[in-house]
């Protein structure tokens, strides 16, 4: 109800029930029921002003309660922003909106659709409020059919009351969840449409107990408005931040190559052309060729320390999109070709670490890196144990070794056991880390992280 029309009413209704009670009173009751007469007014006159108090108390009462939603609405609509502008990496940022779109509208169902290159089908779909085994159940995602590609042509959001009725909607596939309301608007990046973020299924504010199904509003459209505006400038920054990444990769791999031509190919060629001359003059020189041939065998040691140098060198940017199960195969193929250690690691399935996000899983790749990187330098062990659990909502990680361990007290002076930049690290994901150690009985180094939900 508009201010104007509660302005008129105010007016209009008191009046008008005033002339109700006195057309009454004068039609019902002669002047000899005259005390009968006023005292019905009195007591219709109560009624009414009681009455009209409490419709107007109560349109008051839900204005506060509507002032008051839309001010936390815009309360959640900022600090969704600043959420938004902690994370980089390009698939966080996309489930973050999600989330935060079907946080900020109550809504049940959340789905950011990114459309392809040419815009006219989704490449991809994200969900929120749907498990991932049901959305398994409910088979490939969408294509931008029906009401989902509404949007896409002009880039104008979208309201529908009732999915089943409206006359583009194409149907739910088999295991979908019933949806009744839905609201999308575009997300724009850069001048042209990006995707589509779709929140369906609003709960009623003022019934959460009972999670009635209320109608998506204008306003409800404008604050979505307000965040996809929001989530597209933290889009462009992650893709930004990704092109930039890549970037560096490529140019490491220039630097890499460029290398390898000019120092280690060059050093091969020389070499093999030492081979071949003393293979000539094996048998006119042999003390000769045989001074040669160790300076060969020496040559290609070099060889073989540089190129893996070269690799450790890159090591750090693969990290950027690793998953966990495999980064700790790599660390741990990679410490048994470079030292004689007996590494022990039995990988976990990979699916149980699906939900771990990126900036945990290059943190704890990162650390176990330092990890082997001491045990490799000081520790002067003969085995390693490597073990990776997942644990309900927490992931338990373990590095134990057989070496000659050392005195924690006189470890934290030391800059060049790396265990503060492990700690570091730790704490940056919150996760607990513990070191036991003692001289001549080996280090176990563990790890437990609380997985983000």
């Amino acid at each position: 109800m508009s201010n104007r029309l509660l302005k008129i009413l105010a007016v209009v209704l008191p009046f008008g029930f005033m002339g109700l009670v006195i057309f009454f009173r004068v039609q019902f009751f002669s002047g000899e029921r005259a005390l009968e007469g006023n005292l019905y007014a009195l007591v219709a006159v109560g009624l009414g002003a009681t009455l009209f108090s409490i419709f107007i108390f109560t349109i008051f009462e839900r204005r506060e309660e509507e002032t008051e939603l839309r001010r936390l609405q815009l309360e959640a609509l900022h600090e969704a922003a600043v959420a938004l502008t902690t994370e980089l990496d390009l698939e966080t940022v996309l489930q973050k909106v999600v989330d935060l779109s079907r946080q900020l509208l109550s809504a049940t169902y959340g789905a950011l659709g990114v459309l392809e290159p040419d815009g006219e089908f989704i490449a991809q779909f994200i969900t929120s409020g749907i498990s991932n085994k049901a959305r398994a159940r409910i088979g490939d995602p969408p294509r931008g059919h029906g009401l989902l590609g509404v949007l896409s042509p002009g880039g104008e959001a979208l309201i529908v009351n009732d999915i089943r009725q409206d006359p583009r909607s194409v149907g739910f596939p088999p295991n979908h969840p019933p949806m009744k309301s839905l609201l999308g608007v575009p997300i724009k990046s850069k001048g042209e449409i990006f995707g589509n973020l779709y929140v369906a299924d609003k709960v009623d504010p003022y019934s959460p107990e009972e999670a009635d199904l209320a109608n998506f509003d204008e306003q409800d459209k404008l604050i979505l408005e307000k965040f996809a505006t929001q989530a597209a400038i933290a889009i462009e920054n992650a893709q930004l931040y990704r092109q930039t990444r890549e970037l560096a990769v490529l140019k490491e791999r220039e630097r890499f190559g460029m290398d390898l031509h000019d120092g280690i190919m060059q050093s091969v060629y020389a070499t093999g052309l030492s081979l071949q001359e003393a293979r000539l003059r094996l048998e006119e020189a042999p003390i000769e060729t045989g001074s040669r041939l160790d300076q060969a065998i020496e040559d290609l040691g070099q060889v073989l320390h540089d190129i893996r140098n070269y690799i450790l060198g890159l090591r750090p940017d693969r990290f950027v999109r690793q998953d966990l199960v495999t980064g700790l195969s790599e660390l741990a193929r990679e410490l048994r070709a470079n030292t004689l250690l007996d590494v022990a690691y039995d990988a976990p399935p990979v699916e149980e670490f699906d939900d771990l996000p990126s900036n945990q899983t290059a943190e704890l790749l990162l650390i176990t890196q330092e990890a082997l990187t001491n045990v490799r330098k000081h520790a002067h062990a003969r085995n390693l144990h490597l073990a990776l659990a997942r644990q309900g909502d927490a992931v338990q990680l373990i590095i134990e070794d057989d070496g000659s361990g050392f005195d924690q007290e006189t470890a934290k002076g030391s800059a060049g056991n790396g265990l503060s930049n492990m700690r570091e690290r730790a704490e940056a994901v919150n996760a607990e880390f513990s070191v036991e150690s003692r001289q001549g009985s080996g280090t176990k180094i563990s790890l437990q992280l609380p997985v983000k939900k």
